[in-house]
């Protein structure tokens, strides 16, 4: 396995880790997501398809399934928190105190590694390695799928 390959896997499995982490507190108390969430000015009922996703999606991005498709929808997530939660913080490195008072700088760190997912895809250790979208074309060859390629 190359290095860029080991990165990759790592990457993935690091991102939807972390996910699943920030997604169980969600999951398991919901009316108290749904509390958060209205207190940062989103509707109460949009904390229910955020923790779905982040649980479930960072399961199937551990596995490395729809793994592109996930960094891509998580990208998006952490660019919305950084811009309305953590970008009044600034850049806190050292968030004494409250743990909401975070800065912006885990969620550029998160879209950067997401970011390496979407461009390089999920590395060989994943579902979508072994699935025609993950990095094997029609025909046998290798190679990044294309969608001509795809056309049937």
């Amino acid at each position: 396995m190359s290095r860029t390959s080991l990165f990759l896997t790592l990457a993935r499995v690091f991102c939807g880790i972390v996910f699943i982490v920030h997604g169980m507190p969600k999951i398991f108390n919901l009316s108290g997501a749904a509390e958060q969430f209205s207190m940062w000015g989103f509707p109460a009922w949009s904390a229910v398809p955020v923790a779905v996703i982040e649980f479930f999606g960072g399961i199937l991005l551990v596995a490395g399934f729809l793994s592109r498709i996930l960094a891509g929808i998580f990208a998006v997530e952490m660019a919305v928190a950084g811009v309305v939660v953590h970008l009044p913080h600034g850049w806190d490195v050292f968030h004494f105190g409250d743990p909401m008072a975070r800065g912006y700088e885990y969620n550029l760190a998160l879209i950067l590694l997401l970011l390496a997912i979407i461009l390089l895809g999920p590395g060989p250790l994943s579902i979508d390695s072994r699935l025609a979208w993950g990095g094997r074309m029609r025909g046998g060859r290798k190679g990044p799928a294309r969608g001509d390629d795809l056309d049937a």
